[in-house]
């Protein structure tokens, strides 16, 4: 249901200050998600999905949407 992402890059903000409510995706193939992203220390985020997700699988990427819009995306932990 939720996973920690390092290596963290946002492309629309300078620095994740808040919890953000999005989609993601965390492989190339899988369904986006509804998930909200939290800022942790060190420029990592933890993802809460609103349902588990299978195969969550440290080193894979996550992405992060709003709508159409890529936000950013990082490398699971």
């Amino acid at each position: 249901k939720e996973l920690v992402a390092q290596e963290v890059n946002f492309i629309s903000l300078d620095k994740l200050e808040k919890p953000i409510k999005v989609t993601a995706k965390i492989r190339y193939k899988s369904k986006e998600a509804k998930a909200t992203v939290l800022p942790l220390k060190k420029g990592e985020v933890r993802v809460v999905f609103d349902q588990p997700q299978p195969a969550i699988t440290p080193g894979q990427s996550v992405v992060f949407y709003q709508g159409d819009l890529v936000v950013g995306g990082g490398i699971i932990k």
